[in-house]
């Protein structure tokens, strides 16, 4: 097997020197650097630094929020899909060390056994590496409750030779066929502790082989699962895999052993609380009707109050919604601009949505108002919370607005902070999350909704003498003109360069059409373009790149943008930073446009495919969420 074969997924959370020795453990094993990503879920923003400084400088690592395990072996997978091709995906914890050889012996394991979905090794513990900790696992026969093969078993006393199917394997240090996770991800309603089991527990159902490869050996520090998620998780387990007995007496069943366990043995009450109260969350999803997925039917009440901006935006919302399986009921309003009312009627109109709203959610248990954009800002936490209760969500496009707004200001985002019951909060990308954190320290990013791009062939192109690049929607000042007259004398002949979009002034050597744009004619700026730039300093996402991905027009903007979360950060559509190429700092856009006209097109028809598919995922996964979800914690 080439070492290329093999994409790595280490999750890491807060555990830096343990990291890095499981990194360097993982390159001893003749791991391909560069395909290695780390998924951080622990708020470390130096962490890409400190590993290209201490251990190889073509490491990879995204920033995701905490939801877990599952969360974030699924986001690894997401990424791997843009950026490599490998066909087997290592999915490692942070503190698990392979002895040498390991992760071979797992590859060579799933490359001679077609029907093996997942190969796992011998874990062992202690500070010898004396104790085993599981040789695969089993479910008891009564109970249906995940047990381990050989768990407290002396390292000597065992056999750890042979390949052997079992039941499941402890998800410290796994080795999958790519297509598997693609296929099926870990279900992110356990957290942590148990979802690997459950996830297998399904491979099996749908054919595939499990197996323990006992020749290889990997090192790993667990202090068991703690009470809470043992009473919690058994619950969302049996509820998926048990019997209607086992989902009855299980949990009593850990509960009482536990506790008994827990008093006897260390002669100490302190398991009470966090059984109990696992007991309770875990009664609460079975009772939000959470035996599977497909159980919540939820509908969604948009509240749309710029009818005539975020048109687009919300057909696409409502579309991908319906495909998901929730029923979408829309309220809209048109800004003043656009109806020629006065923005106090506007304000009126807007308020009694979000009453209209709360009286149709009142309807069914399992609604939810979600509306696109904050009128007032970071007041709509406390309007939203007030008028439609906590069972709604609200999208923050902008965090910081570029445009000056209402309610937006750090003085009342300080206040809103302590808001107790906020609504969920949505936001699109990880820059937009960082910028709202001020506010609001539990959200949900996102993928920005689109519609499903149409089959395109990848070689198709605009026919014309002059290839077109366009910059479309309205002037704001982080809009990067230096760059927009410094590319047009870097271009030269060849080129139309046109700006259309209300407010902006003139930009020497473009066409500039300052007017406002109707929702028909831009899409047709979008699809009759060869290039889409988007010159922003700064932006948290873009309507407008979602436009062009959708048509399958190619993007070029800056990288550490959203663009990223589209085309991957190593996508040569995006440019870095400029101000490092000293002779002509204008040659990274003259590059990427040249690229995105030549081979842009097959790129963006891929990358939308993707985009779409995720965006599918990720706002399906929010419904259940928001169905599922007790509400008990509020930022």
């Amino acid at each position: 097997m080439s070492s290329s074969d093999l994409a790595v997924i280490v999750v890491h959370h807060k555990s830096f020197d343990s990291l890095v020795q499981t990194l360097r453990r993982l390159l001893l094993e003749d791991v391909v650097p560069s395909q290695i990503l780390i998924v951080d879920n622990g708020g470390e923003s130096d962490l890409h630094s400190k590993l290209h400084r201490l251990v190889h400088a073509e490491l990879n690592v995204i920033y995701c929020d905490n939801k877990g395990y599952g969360a974030a072996v699924n986001a690894g997978v997401e990424w791997h899909s843009q950026n490599t091709t490998s066909r087997f995906t290592l999915v490692s914890t942070h503190e698990s060390l392979p002895e040498p050889g390991a992760t071979g012996r797992l590859v060579s394991a799933l490359i001679n056994d077609a029907k093996a979905a997942v190969a796992g090794p011998a874990l062992v513990t202690g500070h010898e590496s004396d104790v085993i900790w599981s040789l695969g696992g089993y479910l008891s026969p009564i109970m249906n409750i995940p047990r381990h093969f050989a768990h407290g078993q002396d390292r000597s006393d065992a056999e750890l030779v042979g390949i052997r199917p079992v039941k499941w394997i402890d998800g410290a240090f796994l080795v999958f066929r790519r297509e598997v996770l693609e296929e099926c991800p870990i279900d992110e309603r356990f957290f942590l502790y148990m979802e690997e089991v459950d996830h297998q527990i399904e491979l099996g159902r749908r054919g595939w082989r499990v197996l323990m490869v006992g020749s290889a050996v990997v090192w790993q520090s667990s202090a068991g699962t703690p009470s809470y998620y043992q009473a919690r998780n058994i619950q969302l387990f049996q509820s998926k895999n048990g019997s209607r007995l086992q989902k009855l007496i299980s949990t009593p069943f850990v509960v009482a052993r536990t506790l008994a366990k827990t008093t006897i043995r260390d002669r100490t009450f302190s398991q009470y609380v966090p059984l109990f109260k696992g007991w309770r969350d875990g009664a609460l999803i079975k009772s939000r009707r959470a035996t599977s997925a497909s159980a919540v039917q939820p509908t969604v009440i948009v509240v749309n109050p710029l009818g005539g901006a975020l048109a687009h935006y919300t057909e696409a919302l409502t579309e991908l919604l319906r495909a998901t399986g929730a029923d979408v009921k829309r309220l809209e309003v048109n800004e003043p601009s656009i109806s020629g009312s006065s923005r106090f009627r506007w304000v009126g109109e807007y308020l009694n949505m979000l009453r209209q709203a709360r009286r149709a959610a009142s309807g069914s248990k399992d609604s939810v108002v979600l509306l696109t954009w904050p009128v007032f800002g970071f007041l709509d936490l406390l309007i939203v919370k007030v008028l439609c209760g906590k069972d709604s969500a609200i999208v923050y496009h902008d965090p910081k607005p570029l445009v000056r707004s209402v309610g937006s200001g750090r003085i009342t985002g300080w206040l809103m902070r302590f808001l107790p019951g906020k609504p969920r909060v949505i936001v699109h990308s990880q820059q937009a999350k960082a910028a709202m954190e001020s506010v609001v320290t539990i959200l949900d990013v996102i993928m920005h909704p689109m519609f499903r791009p149409p089959a395109r062939r990848p070689d198709e192109k605009v026919d014309a003498a002059l290839k077109v690049i366009r910059v479309l929607g309205q002037y704001k000042q982080d809009r990067d003109v230096d760059v927009l007259r410094s590319l047009a004398a870097a271009l030269g002949h060849g080129f139309s360069l046109e700006i259309v979009g209300r407010g902006w002034p003139a930009v020497p050597g473009w066409l500039v059409d300052a007017r406002f744009v109707p929702e028909e004619e831009l899409a047709l700026l979008a699809r009759t373009s060869d290039v889409i730039l988007i010159p922003y300093k700064r932006f948290y996402q873009s309507g407008i790149a979602v436009r062009a991905v959708e048509c399958g027009t190619p993007v070029v903007g800056r990288a550490r943008t959203s663009l990223a979360d589209v085309f991957g950060e190593s996508s040569r559509l995006l440019v870095g930073d400029e101000s490092l190429v000293d002779a002509n700092p204008m040659k990274p856009w003259t590059d990427a446009v040249r690229y995105a006209i030549e081979h842009g097109r097959e790129e963006t028809c891929i990358a939308g495919e993707r985009m779409y598919d995720r965006a599918a995922r990720e706002w399906k996964s929010w419904t259940i969420t928001m169905m599922l979800d007790e509400r008990g914690v509020r930022s």
